[in-house]
């Protein structure tokens, strides 16, 4: 639609021009930024982050500049052209029905700095609009300033004051330098007193000669005139245990040498499952070739309608989950589901039959992360809304959908990939230093709950940011329900899943 009403602008110019009607500068400057911009432009390349924002940077933004320009001055808006473009620009904005929002240029300004600080991108490869050796234009700086101040606004302080620090280091002019550096001066104080819990109850600090003392060094070093590369870095925050596995794998050889693949015997005798163990004790697997590419073009079109802002929990949306949801009821789909929950049984020996009543799992989870999405690490046994199946009565489950009814928690999870990746998206398990890269086609699997019924802790994940493409995914969680004799409790509390295999090699038999 803007690529339309850009060519409906096009031609409101070269009309404007014969008639000789006055257009704004800042219109005939963003007409040939628009030009140059046009060979880039295409939503199949909107996987690219800053590519993605720019684009709609631009349709936000500048284009809201150039109405303004010509709907600010009544001379300019009264003329005929003028007058025409304006009406059919209204009309493109109805009959889309939406327009990009403030918040939609946030989220793709806060993609670019999850993804710079959790894959330690190049401040000047950002700059110049390159990603995972993938490039694109240089970004303005205008755009470089909204960038800044979503960092701003999501407090991360260390990437708010290095983009100011560029800024001004391009910068030829003597009033910008000036005014990038009461701004870094400014943002620099704010961000060294906001850490230093010695501000909060200042009554204190002169009561306190230790105190004291601590706070007139905080304020003096807050209070620099001169903000160097090494003071910006005092406000770096070293990436966690989940954001260095999403970076490069953290096994040792020794480690990865006790890995194994192999075929696994299933509940069929003519059918054998290729699995990737990726860790043991609690073992973690990978299936590969698990479900066909009809199949997953299906799961795609039917989620696709329904797709809304993915939430955690009790329905809250945030930074700590970004993707796009949808739910696809196993009733309404049911040639599909069978065939797979029949594959998904033949497997893992669980019960993945769906029931209107205390069902053995829920509807099947479709989730798309474009690029920039994560999810950050969480345990998938929501706490909040269910409950062990021992502790489980019909008051306390009477919110419940009926299906939902006498589940229990979550005893495992199945995640099938429906897409490739060009980089990032990888699901770890920082705990376990286990990592499982994008492969369309396959399936992780791993308990949630250990034999003895409790949460297994160890099972703490999160799917890393998409660097570049787009990634779908597809969860059935499988419940505690139906698996009492599928998965029978362990002698101890102790106990650890036993995995019996002809197949598997002689060394690693002790594991087991």
């Amino acid at each position: 639609m803007e690529d339309k009403l850009f060519k409906d602008f096009e031609v409101f110019l070269q009309r404007s021009d014969k008639r000789e009607e006055i257009v704004p500068e800042a219109v005939i400057r963003f007409y040939n930024e628009r030009k140059a911009d046009a060979r880039l432009d295409s939503c199949l390349n909107m996987a690219h982050p800053i590519r993605a924002f720019y684009i709609i940077h631009r349709i936000y933004k500048d284009w809201s500049t150039v109405i303004n320009s010509l709907n600010g001055n009544k001379t300019i808006a009264y003329q005929p052209m003028v007058s025409d473009f304006l009406t059919k620009y209204q009309s493109t904005l109805t009959k889309l029905g939406f327009w990009p929002t403030f918040d939609d240029v946030s989220g793709l300004a806060d993609n670019i700095l999850r993804l710079w600080s959790v894959y330690d991108l190049d401040i000047k490869d950002i700059m110049n609009g390159e990603v995972a050796s993938e490039g694109t234009r240089p970004l303005k700086k205008t755009e470089v300033e909204t960038i800044a101040h979503t960092a701003n606004l999501v407090q991360m302080d260390y990437y708010h004051l290095s983009l100011l620090s560029e800024l001004l280091n391009r910068t030829e002019d003597q009033h910008e330098k000036e005014e990038y550096q009461k701004r870094m001066n400014k943002a620099y104080y704010t961000a060294k007193t906001r850490r230093m819990s010695v501000l909060w109850v200042p009554a204190l600090a002169y009561t306190d000669f230790k105190k004291y003392n601590e706070r007139r060094i905080v304020l003096r070093e807050a209070n620099k005139t001169s903000i160097s590369q090494n003071d910006i870095y005092t406000l770096f925050i070293q990436p966690s245990d989940f954001e260095k596995l999403c970076c490069k794998p953290l096994k040792t050889k020794r480690e990865e040498s006790k890995l194994s693949c192999y075929l696994k015997e299933t509940a069929l005798p003519f059918y054998f499952a290729k699995e990737e163990v990726v860790h043991y004790e609690p073992r973690i697997s990978v299936f590969y070739d698990v479900i066909s590419d009809d199949d997953i073009r299906y799961l795609k079109r039917v989620a696709t309608k329904t797709l809304h802002d993915s939430s955690v929990g009790v329905g809250h949306v945030g930074r700590v989950r970004v993707s796009l949801t949808s739910w696809v009821p196993d009733q309404a789909h049911p040639k599909v589901s069978k065939r797979l929950a029949r594959r998904i049984a033949n497997i893992v020996n669980l019960d993945t039959t769906f029931k209107s009543r205390a069902s053995p799992v829920e509807h099947w989870q479709v989730v798309s992360y474009s690029t920039g999405g994560y999810f950050n690490e969480h345990l998938d046994p929501n706490l909040e809304t269910n409950q062990y199946i021992w502790e489980a009565t019909e008051e306390s489950q009477k919110y419940l959908q009926p299906y939902g009814k006498f589940q229990g928690h979550r005893i495992a999870t199945w995640m099938l990939y429906l897409s490739d990746v060009k980089a990032g998206g990888e699901t770890v398990f920082p705990l376990l230093k286990a990592r499982i890269p994008v492969v369309k086609g396959a399936a992780a699997f791993w308990y949630n709950l250990l034999p003895s019924g409790n949460v297994d802790g160890r099972t703490r994940h999160g799917g890393c940011p998409v660097l570049l493409g787009s990634k779908w995914v597809s969860n059935k969680w499988i419940h505690e329900s139906g698996q009492e004799f599928k998965r029978p409790c362990g002698k101890t509390v102790d106990s650890e899943d036993v995995y019996p295999d002809k197949y598997l090699p002689q060394h690693n038999a002790q594991v087991y």
